[in-house]
C-alpha cells in the first residue's frame, strides 16, 4: 500500500522506442504476446462522486491452455479498503455476444464466460458497462468509516479515483489471481496494459494527470482524452480548489507536484524531494521509462502515501509538516514504487514484501544521500520493530503471504522494516557494487512483467556468484559458488 502511517515504515506515455525495448526484455507479456488493452469512456458527476462508463478489453491468452472464461477484479467493492464505495457491472458482451456474468467473493470477483474457448495466442474482446460511486467524506473532513483508505473517495475538494473500473485478473502459473481481499496491506494486482480513455466532466474541474487532449464541449463539460502505455493501473484525481502544479524535470522525466493552495510549501518540498529521488533511483536501478510522474495531495486514512502508475498520492495530514523527515520518506518511498510496482510488478497477496521492502529500502538509500544521520536513525527504528515482532510471532517471516499477518502493525514491521533490514544485510554481505548491479539486473530483466521473490534472489545470486537463502530471507549469509 505504499507508505503506511505506522511506517514500520503508477502515467504518462512511454516513448515508442523504450517501450518496444522493455517489452522485448520483459518475460511477460511483452515477449510472449500483446499486453491487455483497455478502451474506456467515462462520464463523471464530480459533485455527486459518481461515474458511469464502458470498458472494452482486448485480451490475448498468454497461457498454454484454452480459457473458457475471463476473470475481472472489482476492487472498489472491497469494503475493508474502499469503505462505502461501490462498483456495479451492467451489460456484458464477449466478442459481441451478450453473456451472463457471475459475482463472487463479496462482489470483488467477476466471471465473464466466453462463447467459445480462447486458444493460447488468440484474443477476445470483452465489453462491460459499469457504474461506480466513491465513498463520501463528511463535509467537515475526516472519514465516514474506519476502514476507508481514501482510495475511492469524494471529499470537499477532490475526487480520488483509483481501482475504480473492472481490472482483468492476471493469469499466473497457478491460474487466475483472484485471492480474497484482506483488510491489511494492498490488493491491486494487474498486468501492464495499454489504456485509451475518454473522460467527460464539468468544466472547471481539474483532471490529474493532464490529458493528451482537452476539448471544451457546448454543454459546459470538458472532454479529456488519454493514451497511456504500460500501466499497472489507470488512476485519476479530480479537484476543484484551483490548485496548479509546480513542475520540474529530473532525468528526462517531467515531475508535477499538485498540492492544495494552503500547502504550497509542501508542494515545493515534494517537488525537490521527488526530483532528487528520481536521480538517485535512476542511477542505482536504471532509467524510469515514463514521460511524467504526478504527486497529488489528497485525504488518506491508514496510509501516508499510496502508489499508482505514474502517479502517487500523499496524505493531506502530512502536507502540513513537510519539513519533517517522514515527509521525505513518504515522497521517496512512493517514488520508488514507480520502479518496484509500476514497472516491475509482483503479487501483493502472496509476496507483499517484494515491492514494499524494495521501496522501503530504496527510500533509505535516498535518505542516506541527503541525511546519513536520518537514514541511520530510520534503520534503528526498523531494527527495534523487527526484533519485537519476531519475538511475538516466531512463525512469521518477511516472505509470509499477506493473509498470514494478524494486523497492520505486524504486517508493516515484517514486510517494510524487516524486509528492508534483510536487504541491507545482503548488501553488506555482498558489497555495494554487486548489490546494485543485481537490483539493476532485476529491474531490467523483469520490466513490465510480474516478478517473484525467486527472481530477485536469482539476480542477487547471479551478481555475486554465490548462493543466497530465501527460506528465512537473510537468515543465512552468502556462500561461495
Amino acid at each position: 500500500m505504499g507508505t503506511t502511517e505506522t511506517y514500520v515504515g503508477r502515467s504518462s506515455c512511454l516513448s515508442s522506442l523504450i517501450l518496444a525495448l522493455l517489452f522485448a526484455l520483459a518475460g511477460s507479456p511483452g515477449a510472449s504476446g500483446t499486453p491487455p488493452a483497455y478502451r474506456m469512456t467515462l462520464d463523471v458527476n464530480y459533485a455527486e462522486g459518481t461515474f458511469r462508463g464502458e470498458l472494452i478489453l482486448t485480451y490475448e491468452n498468454h497461457s498454454t491452455v484454452p480459457l473458457e472464461e475471463i476473470f475481472f477484479r472489482l476492487y472498489g467493492n472491497a469494503r475493508s479498503l474502499y469503505g462505502t464505495a461501490s462498483l456495479d457491472v451492467g451489460e456484458a458482451r464477449a466478442d459481441g455476444e451478450s453473456v451472463i456474468v457471475s459475482l463472487f467473493a463479496n462482489n470483488t470477483v467477476l466471471l465473464v464466460p466466453l462463447g467459445r474457448p480462447l486458444a493460447p495466442g488468440a484474443s477476445a474482446e470483452i465489453t462491460l458497462s459499469f457504474l461506480g460511486r466513491a465513498a463520501s467524506a463528511p463535509p467537515e473532513g475526516g472519514f465516514s468509516s474506519e476502514s476507508e483508505y481514501g482510495l475511492l473517495l469524494k471529499s470537499s475538494h477532490a475526487l480520488t479515483l483509483t481501482a475504480f473500473y473492472p481490472f482483468v485478473a492476471p493469469y499466473t502459473e497457478e491460474g487466475w489471481a483472484i485471492d480474497p481481499i484482506s483488510a491489511v496491506g494492498d490488493a491491486l494486482f494487474a498486468d501492464s496494459a495499454t489504456y485509451v480513455v475518454t473522460l467527460r466532466v464539468d468544466s472547471g474541474v481539474t483532471v490529474i494527470p493532464i490529458a493528451d487532449e482537452v476539448v471544451a464541449e457546448p454543454d459546459g463539460r470538458t472532454r479529456h482524452s488519454f493514451h497511456r502505455d504500460a500501466l499497472r493501473d489507470f488512476s485519476l484525481v479530480l479537484v476543484d480548489d484551483g490548485r496548479q502544479p509546480l513542475v520540474t524535470t529530473a532525468d528526462g522525466i517531467t515531475l508535477r507536484s499538485w498540492f492544495s493552495p494552503q500547502h504550497d510549501q509542501a508542494a515545493d518540498i515534494a517537488l525537490q524531494r521527488g526530483a532528487a529521488a528520481i536521480e538517485v533511483f535512476s542511477s542505482r536501478f536504471g532509467a524510469l521509462p515514463y514521460e511524467a510522474v504526478d504527486m497529488v495531495e489528497v485525504p488518506l486514512q491508514r496510509a501516508a502515501g499510496v502508489e499508482c502508475s505514474g502517479l502517487f498520492l500523499v496524505s493531506a495530514a502530512y502536507a502540513a509538516e513537510p519539513r519533517d523527515v517522514f515527509f521525505d520518506i513518504i515522497v521517496s518511498h512512493e517514488m520508488a514504487h514507480q520502479w518496484f510496482y509500476a514497472v516491475v510488478g509482483n503479487d501483493p497477496t502472496e509476496e507483499p514484501w517484494l515491492d514494499e521492502a524494495l521501496a522501503t529500502y530504496a527510500s533509505n538509500i535516498y535518505l542516506a544521500a541527503i541525511s546519513p544521520a536520518a537514514a541511520q536513525s530510520e534503520r534503528s527504528t526498523w531494527s527495534s520493530l523487527y526484533d519485537w515482532v519476531r519475538r511475538d510471532y516466531p512463525d512469521l517471516r518477511v516472505t509470509s503471504p499477506l493473509y498470514d499477518f494478524p494486523d497492520s502493525a505486524t504486517y508493516s514491521a515484517f514486510v517494510y522494516s524487516g524486509g528492508a533490514l534483510e536487504l541491507d544485510a545482503i548488501r553488506r554481505d555482498i558489497g555495494d557494487e554487486v548489490f546494485f548491479q543485481a537490483l539493476a539486473e532485476y529491474y531490467t530483466d523483469h520490466a513490465l512483467a510480474i516478478a517473484s521473490g525467486a527472481d530477485l534472489f536469482a539476480s542477487l545470486s547471479h551478481a555475486c556468484a554465490c548462493q543466497l537463502s530465501s527460506v528465512l530471507f537473510g537468515s543465512e549469509s552468502a556462500t561461495g559458488p
